[in-house]
């Protein structure tokens, strides 16, 4: 069981590690007790329980932030992103994949920002490299991966059968398959950007496909919760009813 005084030791030590490379003071608190509430909690708690490593917690929460849209936020995360190891292709790679499930605009703009921060150190901007990815098969072609039983989105395959499978195709056949992130970050990313987003009805099938992917029920319980302390504790709750209603359905 850990004490106050291990968990205040413990938030001090991770967040000097993750602020060596900031450019700037952090301002001096407003709100001294809610600082130390938030940092206890979140430095000293959230972000050091096991069941993820912090190269997901990075993943999980530089997408809630993207989707929250303020910009020291993203830039402070991807900032901690790199730090702890992410490259500039891996940083990237979240926001491509984030183009699919928070829109263009949020996308977009979260990686304007990730770029900025990625130029700030010469170390982070040697690994900004731009992928050489294999255009030459038409999309569809490159889906060939039951994409349809991987569809989340049933009912845009009834009314509106091509848009699907174009979108479909290139999200499953060519964005999952780019090698600047592995499965399980892109489902970390996934799992994490449908909680924020409060998507229900997709959040319980990718659930069921981070499971059918290997993860088990405490790495998907820890993206939630890691992301939720940046959206919000009520979609925690939310996430996690969707999660044990499949847990429960597969006797897990």
């Amino acid at each position: 069981m850990r004490t106050v005084v291990d968990i205040t030791r413990k938030s001090v030590q991770l967040r000097k590690f993750f602020d060596q490379y900031l450019p700037y003071p952090r301002p001096t608190p407003i709100l001294a007790d809610f600082v130390k509430v938030q940092h206890e909690l979140m430095w000293g708690g959230i972000w050091l329980m096991e069941g993820l490593d912090l190269r997901l917690r990075c993943v999980a929460t530089i997408t809630a932030q993207c989707i929250n849209g303020y910009d020291f936020g993203v830039e402070h995360q991807v900032r901690t992103g790199l730090t702890v190891g992410l490259t500039a292709k891996e940083i990237k790679g979240i926001f491509i994949q984030l183009l699919f499930l928070v829109g263009k605009p949020a996308a977009l703009f979260g990686l304007r920002i990730a770029q900025d921060v990625i130029n700030e150190r010469e170390e982070w901007s040697q690994t900004d490299v731009v992928l050489d990815t294999d255009r030459s098969d038409p999309i569809n072609e490159k889906a060939g991966r039951d994409i349809e039983d991987q569809s989340y989105n049933i009912v845009t395959h009834k009314l509106m059968p091509n848009i699907a499978r174009l979108v479909d195709s290139c999200y499953f056949g060519e964005v999952w398959a780019r090698d600047d992130l592995k499965a399980k970050e892109r489902m970390v990313c996934s799992l994490a950007a449908l909680m924020c987003r409060g998507h229900l009805n997709h959040l319980k099938n990718q659930v069921g496909l981070a499971l059918d992917m290997g993860m088990n029920k405490r790495e998907i319980c820890e993206v939630f919760s890691q992301a939720g302390w940046y959206r919000g504790w009520p979609y925690v709750e939310d996430a996690l009813t969707q999660a044990q209603e499949l847990f429960q359905q597969r006797n897990l």
